[in-house]
This record gives structure tokens, C-alpha cells and sequence, in this order.
């Protein structure tokens, strides 16, 4: 098995179809497949063998797809890192994950560089940027001697580590299978009634397991095409979708926000996208009001974490309608939930608890965290943190948040990563973060610190010192000074 076996697939039955779409370039099938086959022949040729680890640390551009289904077709496992982390946050994960090699874009050259240094990992360009000193993977595939055919892996290899879930202070890497990958994009290709005439808008960033399954996985599965954006805009978002017929748009509610802010009153008409589906934070009433009434969008509302590869649960529509409104629907194929107490054991119909998932997506364990695993995954059954509710019908209701997580425009930020942080500064004796409703992000990050003892710190300071060694999200907009 290799998840690769997907785009090999759509490459013998729709060679001349684009696959991938970045502003006038057009990769199409057939080239896309013979570029990853090329880029795994570089990593052999690179001293990149099977079970290696790779890094992606690069925006959504072309380059992205090549390397990761490259990685795939070699048996590579592949780090998705944000380019936007800090060289602390990159260098943990870079040590963390045993990364021989990263691949870095020039525009985010700086953090990558001085941890890879540090990591003593290897670093390629994606693109040279006409720089005839770096090298990069074109030059990298160039000089490939050979493109081998993808190799035939265990189905519980690991095809992407995805770090996640820092709730003690530190993120955890979730070891997500060729086989759990494959599972979840077949199973979201039936969800979404997805097909080769679909054309997917790709805002949300690729290292994000939303965005790459919704985004590449599902798509290559089913022989549509993608529309990369490597930042967002308002106006070529609105663009592309009415340019590229965008079927499927995977996106965010900050994202969907900034639309209707900028298009809500100019009668903009979006019924043509057959489903704009939010994922990484809920869904307000009111913006899915605003989405309905006045861009007269196809809105649908799911439930996903990375260690599920994400995609969970999608509730269905009726007319413009949800079946049942509040809810993220029922689990997809191929997926069993329910909902435990707090010694673990299920819970009746309409009672609130732990929401549990099982089935052939969920990860295989946490990334040389035995502890960790062995608490979150019991039996086969993945322990999400979150609270919910699953009606009669199988309908799950989120309700809340068992562990402790602010959702940051789409962004997971887990207070005890960045009170760690905080906490080590020499005037902090002691502090607390925590999240407060943001009309723009849905919460935004705050903190309060306790200072030691005949010590002083600014505000101001304590928030350069956050900036220093956090992705910016993280940072709390505010930190208050108590007694």
C-alpha cells in the first residue's frame, strides 16, 4: 500500500486534467505523478531511504504536492511544519521528529535555517527563487538518475507526522498511516460526493491535516483539480472561485468572516460552490446566517482532529438547511463514536461526556510518547478531549473542551505551551493563559503573570520575550501584571 497509489491512479486515468492550479501555472496529472516519482528518485539519490524522516516547512505553492507525495512514493515520513513557527518551535520539532532532511522557501529561510543548524538537518530549497546558489528540488530532480515506481509499504507505515496536542507544554507528534490516511480520504470522497469535474480552493495552509486531506488527499483521490493560494486574499479568493469554478471550498470561519465583511452587502452570489465547508473552530449562528442570507452560500458544518487524519463527522443538508441545526453531523463511513465518563465508561444517548473515536483513520500513537499514547489511545478508541453529545440518530453535539484550548482563527494554541514559556522568564513566578472571545478570530489569547519577588518586567517586555520563541498566534494579545 502507499498513499501515492492515488495520484498514480488519477494519472493513468486522467493524464491531461489539472491537477494542481497556482495562479497561471497548470500542473496536470500526468506531470504532477512523474514529478513526485522524479523528487522520490532525489531523496534516494540525497541518502533519504524508507522510514526516514522529511520536513515540509513551505507556504502553499506547487512544490508542495511534489514533495510530499514524493516523500510518499519513497517511503519517506513526512513533518508538516508551520514556515511561520520560531526557530525554538521549529527546532523541537526537528529534533523531536529525527528529521534528516527540511524542505524550506526562501521567504521563511531565517527560523528554518538557524533550526535545522541546531538540528543538524539538512535543508533543500523548494525553489531557488533565481538564485543560482541554492539549490532546490528542481535542480534536486534534474539530476535524479531514476523515478522508481511507489515503494509497497505496510499499511501502518507512517506517512505523516502532524504535531498537535500540547497539553503538557510541549506539542506532541500524531503518527498518521498510509493506510489511516487513505481510509479518511475515501471515506471524506463519498462524504462529499466529490468527482473528477470538482475544483477545490486551497486558502487553508497544507501543513494543517485539514487542509491536506480536504485539499490534496480527497481531490487526487477522486481526480479533481486543487487551486493553491500560498496567502489569503479577499479579492482573489472571490476571484478564483467564480475563475476556477470552485466546487469545494475547505476553508475556516475567520476566513469566511473577512468574506462576508468585504462581499456581504455588494450582492455577491457564491450558490455556485456546491459546499463551503469550515473547519478548525465552530461554526457561529450568526456567521452561517450572514453566509446563507447574504452570499447565498452552501455552508456545511463538521467535526475533525489531526489525530482522526482529521475528518470525523459532516452534517448533512437539507435544502439550505442543516439536518439537525447545532450539530456536526454524524461520523462518516467507516468511523464508530461514543461518548464516555470520566473513568472512561459509555455514556446513554443525550448524556455529555469525552468524545471517543475508532476506525481505520485514527493514528497509530504519538511520536516516541508511550505515556502519552497509552492515555489518549485505549483499546483502539482515540480519547478526543472534547466534550459532546450524540442524540438518537448518531448526531454528535460539541459542547465544549475536556483539555485546555484556545481557537485562534482556525489554530489550535494550548495554554500550558505558551505558560511554560512565560513561566521560564526570570521575573515570572507564576502565570496563567487562557482564551476570551474575539469577534474577528472567535478567541484570542491573554495572560496574567505573578512577578518573583523584588522583580519588574513591562508588559510590553514580557510579550517581545513570548514573540521571540512564538508563532505569532500564540502570543497573548495581553499580559496583565498581578499581584
Amino acid at each position: 500500500m502507499n498513499l501515492a497509489d492515488n495520484l498514480k491512479n488519477s494519472a493513468e486515468r486522467f493524464p491531461d486534467r489539472p491537477a494542481v492550479v497556482f495562479y497561471d501555472r497548470v500542473i496536470r496529472y500526468e506531470q504532477l505523478y512523474a514529478d513526485a516519482l522524479r523528487f522520490a528518485g532525489a531523496l534516494g539519490e540525497m541518502g533519504m531511504s524508507r522510514g526516514d524522516r522529511m520536513a515540509i516547512a513551505i507556504p502553499n505553492v506547487p512544490e508542495y504536492p511534489v514533495a510530499l507525495y514524493g516523500a510518499f512514493a519513497a517511503g519517506v515520513e513526512v513533518v508538516t511544519i508551520n514556515p511561520l513557527y520560531s526557530a525554538r518551535e521549529i527546532e523541537y520539532m526537528l529534533k523531536d521528529g529525527g528529521v534528516k532532511l527540511a524542505i524550506m522557501h526562501p521567504m521563511f529561510e531565517p527560523p528554518v535555517r538557524e533550526a535545522a543548524a541546531n538540528a543538524g538537518t539538512k535543508l533543500l530549497y523548494s525553489d531557488s527563487m533565481g538564485d543560482p546558489a541554492k539549490r532546490d528540488m528542481k535542480k534536486a530532480m534534474s539530476e535524479a538518475a531514476s523515478a522508481p515506481a511507489p515503494a509497497d509499504l505496510d499499511p501502518n507505515h507512517t506517512a505523516a507526522i502532524i504535531y498537535t496536542n500540547a497539553w503538557r507544554g510541549y506539542p506532541l507528534g500524531a503518527c498518521l498511516t498510509h493506510l489511516g490516511l487513505m481510509t479518511n480520504a475515501r471515506s471524506s470522497v463519498v462524504t462529499a460526493s466529490a468527482h473528477e469535474d470538482d475544483a477545490f480552493l486551497t486558502v487553508i495552509p497544507l501543513f494543517h491535516a485539514f487542509a491536506c486531506t480536504t485539499c490534496l488527499h480527497l481531490p487526487f483521490l477522486a481526480g479533481a483539480k486543487t487551486v493553491l493560494h500560498e496567502m489569503f486574499s479577499e479579492d482573489r479568493v472571490m476571484a478564483d472561485l467564480k475563475k476556477e469554478k470552485i466546487s469545494v471550498f475547505p476553508n475556516v470561519p475567520t476566513i469566511n468572516k473577512r468574506l462576508l465583511d468585504k462581499f456581504g452587502s455588494a450582492g455577491s452570489d457564491l450558490s455556485f460552490v456546491r459546499a463551503i465547508v469550515p473547519g478548525g473552530a465552530p461554526l457561529t449562528d450568526d456567521l452561517y446566517g450572514g453566509l446563507v442570507e447574504k452570499l447565498n452560500a452552501n455552508v456545511y458544518q463538521g467535526y475533525g482532529i489531526t489525530e482522526c487524519g482529521p475528518v470525523t463527522s459532516v452534517n448533512p443538508m437539507r435544502g439550505r438547511e442543516f439536518v439537525k441545526a447545532g450539530s456536526v453531523g454524524p461520523p462518516i463511513e467507516g468511523i464508530t463514536v461514543k461518548v464516555v465518563d470520566e473513568n472512561g465508561e459509555a455514556l446513554s444517548t443525550g448524556e455529555t461526556g469525552e468524545l471517543c473515536v475508532r476506525g481505520g483513520n485514527v493514528m497509530r500513537e504519538y511520536l516516541g510518547k508511550p505515556e502519552d499514547t497509552a492515555m489518549f489511545l485505549k483499546d483502539g478508541w482515540l480519547f478526543s478531549g472534547d466534550l459532546a453529545r450524540i442524540d438518537e440518530d448518531g448526531y454528535i453535539y460539541i459542547t465544549g473542551h475536556k483539555k485546555r484550548l484556545v481557537l485562534v482563527g482556525g489554530f489550535n494554541v494550548y495554554p500550558q505551551e505558551v505558560e511554560a514559556l512565560l513561566g521560564a522568564h526570570p521575573a515570572v513566578e507564576s502565570c496563567r493563559v487562557f482564551g476570551v472571545p474575539d469577534d474577528s478570530l472567535g478567541e484570542r489569547v491573554m495572560a496574567e503573570a505573578k512577578l518573583r519577588s523584588g522583580a519588574s518586567a513591562e508588559p510590553g517586555e514580557l510579550r517581545k520575550f513570548l514573540r521571540s520563541a512564538l508563532a505569532p498566534y500564540k502570543v497573548p494579545r495581553r499580559v496583565d501584571i498581578i499581584e
